[in-house]
């Protein structure tokens, strides 16, 4: 981000959420030994108390789960949020690798915090892919909340121009300004993610999968969903601003529903 001053309300909203990541970035790594510290754990606890079943949600292609701050907030007290941030954008080395390998570094990392029991998913946007391929993956998973996931009908494989467009929209859509340093730390992990995303064909699961949708989704993008998901649940704002005020209050009421329509089955 830029050093300026926030102005807007919005601005200073994501200012307060991105020093709250940091704190808990910072507790997290004091927890490890200089050993553990090789290799970034890709968990984040963002409110790790509650007697529910935990949600695990994963990063979007940005790599960042700062997204998620302000909505754990909102999923209710006894509720405990884990996110899965890229260990690229703390330090590790950026990989060239499918979504399939993502998938299962990610699993094995949500298997360490709940080793038995069904898993309760979710991702916005490239992270609902991800977690749709956990649950491929894994045999024991109740659902998984895919949340603005748009893929295509085919395989694509941009350039590098394409990616430094479409990273460079990336991050103003989430009113990002970043400099030189952020710019070469983050757009490598955004150009791996992308790749495997697009690489990726998602298949079938056998768990629940809920699509939660913007209200400008394209017909075609919704059609391509029917054959995967069992519910499809429309919500206010867009692909970014489904996730700022006063949008993500009325997300964060349908990520509530349907964690509860999946405690009592």
């Amino acid at each position: 981000m830029s050093g300026s001053r926030p102005s807007t309300v919005e601005e200073k909203r994501r200012a307060v959420l991105q020093l709250r990541l940091r704190r808990m970035r910072e507790e997290l790594g004091a927890g490890r030994s200089q050993d553990t510290q090789a290799t970034v754990s890709p968990l984040v606890p963002l409110r790790p108390a509650g007697t529910r079943p935990p949600l695990f949600l994963v990063h979007a292609v940005g790599g960042s789960v700062a997204p998620y701050v302000g909505l754990a907030g909102l999923l209710g007290d006894d509720q405990p949020v884990y996110a899965l941030e890229d260990p690229g954008l703390q330090g590790d080395a950026v990989q060239a690798r499918g979504l399939p390998a993502i998938a299962a570094a990610y699993l094995a990392a949500v298997r360490e915090v709940q080793p038995d029991g069904p898993l309760h998913l979710g991702g916005w946007s490239g992270g609902g892919a991800i977690a749709l391929e956990m649950a491929r993956q894994d045999d024991d998973v109740a659902v998984v909340l895919v949340i603005d996931t748009a893929f295509p009908a085919e395989p694509i494989y941009p350039d590098d121009d394409q990616l430094r467009t479409w990273f460079a929209a990336d991050m103003a859509g989430m009113g990002a300004e970043l400099g030189e340093a952020e710019w070469a730390k983050r757009f490598p992990v955004f150009a791996a993610n992308v790749r495997a995303f697009l690489g990726h064909r998602p298949s079938p699961v056998d768990a629940r999968v809920v699509l939660l949708c913007t209200e400008d989704s394209e017909p075609e993008y919704l059609d391509r969903w029917r054959a995967l998901c069992d519910d499809v649940h429309v919500v206010p704002g867009n692909h970014y601003t489904m996730f700022q005020s006063p949008h993500i209050e009325a997300l964060a009421e349908a990520l509530r529903d349907r964690l509860s329509e999946v405690s009592v089955r």
